[in-house]
């Protein structure tokens, strides 16, 4: 029985997201241990996860001779995502998915615990993505908050402005994690997201449209200073 990229578990699809990242920077395939260093865990631990996906047909192995004079002409094994044409759905709500996720973001001071809970829950749901990315620079404070507005009010397609938004919390939140393996692990969801939106904008830029008109329809938030 198939398995989609929108149905896959958030580790495996941390790992595709990884791996499609890796072979567009390569130009290639590429070996187990470099997405292994990617997502900062071991080499044997992304062979499995690869291999994992490989079952499915969303990723393939091949093997190339490395003929250096330390590995005598061994082969080593290479991983790609398979070449499938984007399955990418648009809910008839989806606009109305970003308040919720926003809303919930923005009420999660500690950088680290709402990276966790994305974490826990990123799918291939563009809005809950979309409601966190803004979250975080709602949270990071009101010239941050200020920046993603007039992105999302800029004339650049929405893919563009969403991608440039991700970037930007990206940003906010890595600068206040303080676990290494945590920020490679939100590094990689990011890429993941802009992933989603390329795949997303290849099947209805219209769909995207809305959404950013549901972000700059978010209403103001209401601060809590302290006393």
């Amino acid at each position: 029985m198939g398995t989609s990229a929108g149905t896959l578990t958030p580790r495996r699809r941390e790992t595709l997201e990884t791996l499609r990242r890796l072979v567009a920077g390569a130009a290639g395939p590429v070996h187990y241990s470099t997405v292994a260093a990617a997502m900062g865990i071991s080499a044997w631990t992304a062979y499995g996860l690869l291999r994992e996906l490989e079952r499915p047909g969303l990723v393939e192995r091949s093997y190339a001779l490395d003929s250096g004079p330390k590995l005598g002409g061994r082969s080593r094994i290479l991983f790609a995502p398979a070449i499938l044409a984007p399955a990418v759905s648009f809910p008839a709500d989806l606009p109305e998915r970003l308040r919720p996720a926003f809303e919930r973001f923005a009420a999660i001071a500690d950088e680290g615990a709402a990276a966790r809970a994305y974490l826990a829950e990123a799918g291939s749901d563009l809005g809950f993505h979309l409601g966190y990315w803004l979250a975080r620079l709602e949270t990071a404070g009101l010239n941050a908050e200020i920046a993603a507005r007039t992105v999302l009010e800029s004339s650049a397609r929405p893919a563009a402005k969403m991608q440039t938004v991700a970037a930007m919390g990206l940003g906010a939140a890595l600068s206040r994690l303080e676990k290494a393996r945590l920020a490679t692990r939100i590094t990689a969801a990011a890429a993941g997201f802009s992933a989603l939106l390329d795949d997303a904008q290849r099947a209805s830029e219209a769909s995207l449209a809305a959404l950013v008109d549901a972000a700059r329809a978010l209403p103001p938030p209401i601060r809590r200073h302290a006393l």
